[in-house]
């Protein structure tokens, strides 16, 4: 992306976050170049933090209802015979 000085001032934090989600920003000042990028991993997921989202093992929701397993396991069976 390349922008003016002036449009980089106006946007400053816009912007950073655009470097900081992996875009490259190049910007013109007095007839010079400056290019900012990120340095390091840029990848959203690298950056994502752990959060616990199940208050319970979600092997517990699974073995919970012995007829829902049974389910399971009767297609697990179908679709391993295939193999």
């Amino acid at each position: 992306m390349a922008m003016t000085a002036t449009k980089f001032r106006k946007d400053l934090f816009k912007i950073l976050e655009k470097v900081i989600e992996g875009e490259t920003v190049e910007i013109a000042y007095k007839g010079s170049s400056i290019r900012i990028s990120p340095r390091g991993s840029t990848s959203k997921l690298a950056r994502a933090k752990h959060q616990n989202t199940l208050l319970v093992n979600p092997d517990q929701i699974v073995s919970s209802d012995a007829k829902l397993l049974a389910e399971f396991e009767a297609e697990w069976r179908k679709d391993w015979k295939k193999l």
